[in-house]
C-alpha cells in the first residue's frame, strides 16, 4: 500500500490541530520560553537546571537524542513535541466525542 507524501501531510495537519496536540505545543512553547527566560535573566550562583524541562515536557522521545552531539541534541525535543502531539492527536481522533454520535446513528 502507497501513500502520497500529500495525503500524510494532510493527515498530520489534521491530527495535530486538534484541541489536545495544539495545547500540548502550546505548553512545550510556554516550557521553552520560561527556560530562555531563566537563562537570561535570571542571575545564578550556579548552573540552572531550568533546560532539562524542555527534554521532560517532551520525553520519551527526545530523551533518545540526549546522548547525540550538540547540534543534534536540540533536534530531540523538536522531534520529541512533533510525536507527542501526533499521538495526542490520534488519540483524541479514536477516542474523542466526534466518531462516537457517528457509530451510535449505526
Amino acid at each position: 500500500m502507497t501513500t502520497s507524501p500529500r495525503s500524510l501531510v494532510a493527515t498530520a495537519r489534521r491530527l495535530l490541530l486538534r484541541p489536545l496536540p495544539l495545547a500540548y505545543l502550546a505548553l512545550v512553547a510556554a516550557v521553552v520560553c520560561w527556560v530562555l527566560a531563566d537563562h537570561y535573566f535570571v542571575a545564578h550562583a550556579d548552573a540552572s537546571m531550568a533546560g532539562v524541562w524542555i527534554f521532560f515536557s517532551t520525553a520519551p522521545v527526545s530523551l533518545a537524542f540526549a546522548a547525540l552531539p550538540t547540534a543534534l541534541f536540540w533536534i530531540g525535543p523538536v522531534v520529541g513535541a512533533l510525536v507527542n502531539a501526533l499521538v495526542l492527536g490520534v488519540l483524541a481522533e479514536r477516542f474523542g466525542g466526534r466518531g462516537r454520535s457517528q457509530s451510535r446513528a449505526a
